[in-house]
């Protein structure tokens, strides 16, 4: 069976991000159905890397498997439910419709921010 690939985009200068790295310490302990790798984006291997994937914001992960045609984005502290949900997305183990109703699929891509003040809107 083909691995899941999870990568974590960090900063040195970011809060979250070690508390990041020692959910995914904790988590590869569960889990022997991915690989796993780390770029931080202040290297240029990292800055390079999380171009390619669009990366805006750090902590972020990065899940690609054989079981889903694209990347699955998360940003932020991630809890082990939502690590195991997209893991099985990425794997082919469920399917993103068999989430329960409420919950956002959040996948990589670039979003347009916009802000708006009084008439003006500014798109970023």
């Amino acid at each position: 069976m083909d691995k899941a690939k999870v990568y974590l985009f960090t900063s040195p200068t970011c809060p979250s991000c070690p508390p990041a790295k020692q959910f995914m310490q904790r988590f590869r302990q569960q889990r022997d159905d991915f690989d796993y790798a780390e770029f931080s984006t202040s290297t240029h291997e990292g800055s390079k890397k999380a171009e390619h994937y669009d990366v805006m914001a750090v902590p972020t992960f990065i899940i690609k498997g054989p079981g889903y045609p694209g990347n699955i984005g998360l940003r932020g502290l991630q809890s082990e439910a939502v690590m195991n949900k997209y893991l099985d997305v990425a794997l082919g183990k469920r399917r993103l419709e068999d989430s329960d109703s409420g919950a956002t699929e959040r996948k990589a891509e670039r979003k347009p921010l916009e802000l708006k003040i009084g008439k003006l809107k500014i798109r970023f």
